[in-house]
């Protein structure tokens, strides 16, 4: 493609997901401190932007479901445990024993209406590329009604003793779920984790990983930087985690719908961690 067309379509793209939608941002859950004390308050942040920096808050109306597994339970926080401040949503939170709590926000979907070409310039300037492809060889739509939501996900450790809260299922429409304790892993050993949509596993799926620091942007692709990984047949991948810094793990799955307001629904998950 034309180097000057490509920068048109994702400067389109960039303008609509500037242009005071939500929906238009990546969405991340991290605590400032990965590694937390038994019985203390904490804060965990909504980051809605780029891993590293906040661009826009989270409207409380928009949270669906916010979760917090440890002890072996779910907790539901309040509305009114949430704050803003510095373009991020901050919740407060007490932790409980020691532990690997896995905490999320899963947003309510919205639809948007966007010409095919914007469509195209948005799934690849956040790197959904095989719904990219899929949409070119299937679909003769001239507009796309397109239904978007996020599910994110953190895991903090709090205190010495690990758990297995960390690989709870949330329930989300998509899902990453650990499959190992991150935060029992030494410097380049893997990770490995499962990629699920509605409950299944979602094969031979494109997924990112990256950490903080890396999330640059490019004219052909946002996730220049990130390592590019598939899931297998059983929606399960493994990633070495070859630096110590916080990690996060992303993929957006787009695919067609038979709905009456929306012609494409775009889930997008990720899960944040920390190599210590």
């Amino acid at each position: 493609m034309n180097k000057k067309i490509l920068k048109s379509m994702l400067l389109t793209a960039s303008m609509l997901l500037a242009s005071g939608s939500t929906q238009a941002h990546e969405l991340f859950l991290k605590p400032d401190n990965y590694f937390l004390k038994p019985q203390s308050k904490e804060l965990l942040k909504l980051v809605n932007g780029t891993f590293d920096k906040n661009l826009a808050i989270v409207a409380r109306a928009r949270m669906q479901d916010v979760s917090i597994a440890a002890d072996d339970k779910v907790f539901h926080p309040p509305a009114t445990d949430w704050h803003d401040a510095d373009a991020a949503s901050h919740l407060t939170f007490t932790t409980g024993k020691a532990g690997t709590p896995v905490a999320g926000v899963s947003t309510r979907p919205g639809v948007r209406t966007l010409p095919t070409a914007d469509f195209r310039a948005f799934m690849k300037l956040y790197g959904a590329l095989d719904g990219l492809a899929s949409f070119d060889s299937e679909s003769k739509l001239a507009a796309v009604r397109q239904r978007s939501a996020k599910h994110v996900k953190a895991v903090f450790q709090v205190g010495n003793t690990y758990s297995t809260d960390y690989s709870r299922r949330l329930g989300y429409p998509l899902e990453i779920v650990p499959q190992n304790n991150p935060f029992e892993l030494k410097l380049n050993e893997a990770l490995r984790f499962q990629v699920l949509h509605n409950g299944q596993p979602v094969a031979n799926h494109l997924v990112y990983v990256n950490h903080a620091g890396f999330n640059e942007d490019d004219d052909a692709e946002r996730r220049v930087n990130a390592q590019k990984l598939r899931t297998d047949k059983n929606g399960m991948a493994s990633v070495k985690i070859s630096k110590k810094s916080a990690w996060y793990i992303a993929l957006i799955h787009v695919h067609p719908v038979k709905d009456a307001d929306a012609d494409y629904d775009t889930n997008w998950a990720t899960l944040t961690f920390e190599m210590k």
